[in-house]
Order: structure tokens, then sequence, then C-alpha cells
């Protein structure tokens, strides 16, 4: 039990701290994702072992533990059990809120759909609004939202390396690993930082996989331009920066790349 405790304690301590060396995440954005992910999901699984063992060694205590063995036993299950159920009615407090904060969102731009038109994977609905939007959700149905502001910001070519974005997130479920992500930070203390940390990581490295998606699919140099356009017209620094990303890096040719009809315009 104790050596599954330390693992989960020295993935929560160390992964981050690996993670965060050096700046590969951000040419390799779905392995460090896919490391990220995969160091949470060994140190949930190496706690709840833990936990498992604590109430099978109280279910098993016998005459030949002495009483204070026993005795131990019984509180650490105990203990364990408890702080299951802490987190369980964490989770449960935490997802209803953001389950909300997402259909808040789509109701939010419902109203102001002008207009919905079905595609292969998702339903593209056109909304007015002065602001260059757009945005994917996945519940109550694929959904990507796009702003009047947007579609006159950006050419035809820009426009569509924006939906292949958005449409990865969709084909990715980014949506359920943000979810994971924020109720990981929710449950574990502020003085920890793996919660922050892969929350951090999760926002930045689903935005860079949709965009190499997206890059692949449509022309890098169309997507750069398209964030360095919305950077401008919103100041938001980090467009601009992932499009000098897009910029450095080597993408196949143009005759190799293949437009998906869904995202076509």
């Amino acid at each position: 039990m104790l050596m599954l405790l330390g693992l989960s304690l020295a993935l929560l301590l160390v992964a981050p701290i690996v993670l965060t060396t050096g700046r590969w995440q951000v040419r390799h954005p779905r392995i460090a994702l896919t490391l990220w992910f995969g160091a949470f999901f060994a140190g949930c699984t190496a706690a709840g072992a833990s936990v498992l063992v604590a109430v099978l060694t109280a279910v098993g205590v016998d005459e030949r533990m002495s009483h204070a063995e026993g005795l131990a036993a019984t509180v650490i299950a105990w203990l364990s059990l408890i702080g299951i159920g802490a987190i369980v009615a964490v989770v449960a407090a935490v997802s209803e809120p953001l389950a909300g904060s997402h259909r808040e969102a789509v109701q939010a731009f419902a109203p102001l759909v002008s207009s919905r038109e079905q595609r292969r994977g998702f339903v593209l609905a056109r909304f007015q609004s002065e602001a260059p939007t757009a945005y994917a959700v996945r519940r109550p149905e694929p959904m990507i939202f796009l702003s009047s502001t947007i579609e006159a910001a950006l050419t035809p070519t820009q426009l569509q390396a924006v939906l292949a974005h958005e449409r990865a997130h969709l084909r990715g479920r980014h949506d359920w690993a943000m979810r994971i992500a924020e109720i990981n930070a929710a449950c574990l203390p502020p003085v920890l930082p793996a919660g922050a940390a892969l929350r951090r990581a999760t926002a930045l490295l689903i935005e860079l996989i949709a965009d190499d998606t997206a890059a692949r699919q449509t022309g890098a140099a169309n997507l750069a331009n398209a964030l360095s356009r919305l950077s401008e017209a919103t100041d938001d620094v980090g467009m601009a920066l992932r499009a000098e990303r897009l910029t450095a890096r080597r993408w196949p040719s143009s005759h190799r790349r293949r437009i998906p009809a869904a995202v076509r315009i």
C-alpha cells in the first residue's frame, strides 16, 4: 500500500516538472497531452489501488495481527474511504457548474443564430456578433458557431482553416480532456501545482493539436494568416504566437493536402 501511495505522490510531484521542462511539448503537442493524461490516470490507478489494499487489509484482520496493527489497518481503511467519498463529492459539485457553463455559452449564441447548415459530423451555425468568434460544442449536438464578424474578416481559405481547427476539437473530444483537467484542479489543494499545471497544459495542447490538424488539412499558411488577423482584431497575443509556431515548422506540400468536405467554404 505504501509503495502505491508513494508512486501516486511521485507522479503528482514529479510529472509536472518533467513534462514542463524544455519546449518539446510545443513541437509535439499530441505526445505531450498523452503523457500528461497517462501520468494522471496512472496516479489515479495507484491511489485507487492503495485504497483497495487498505480496505482488503482491514477486512482480513485476524488473530495473527496484534490489536494495534488491526486498529491501524481499520483506521487507515476508513480514512481512505472517507477520502474517496470527499473526492466524489467534489467531483459531483464541480461537474455540474462546468457543464452549466457550456450550456450557457450555447444559450448565449442560440438566439443570435441566423442560419443552420447540416454538415458531416456537425451543424454549422452562423450568428450575428461584433466579436470575431468561432466556437465548437459537442452538446446537445455537435455544432460550430461562426460569427458574422469572423466571416467578414477572413478569406474563404482562412475561414476553412478555422473551421478545420474547430472540427478537430469536436473529433478529438477535447472538451472532455479540458473537463477532466478542470475537475482535477478543483480536487487538488492549491498548494499542489499538479492540478493547475495539467489544466494549463491541456488548454494549450488541445489548441496546438487542433492547429496541427487544420494546418495539414487546409494549409499552415492559411491558418497562420487567419490567426494573425484574429490576433490583431482581438489583441490576443496567444494567437500570434500560435501563428508564428505554424510558420516555423515544415508541412506536407499542397498537392498532398486533402480538405475535408465538411469544412469547405
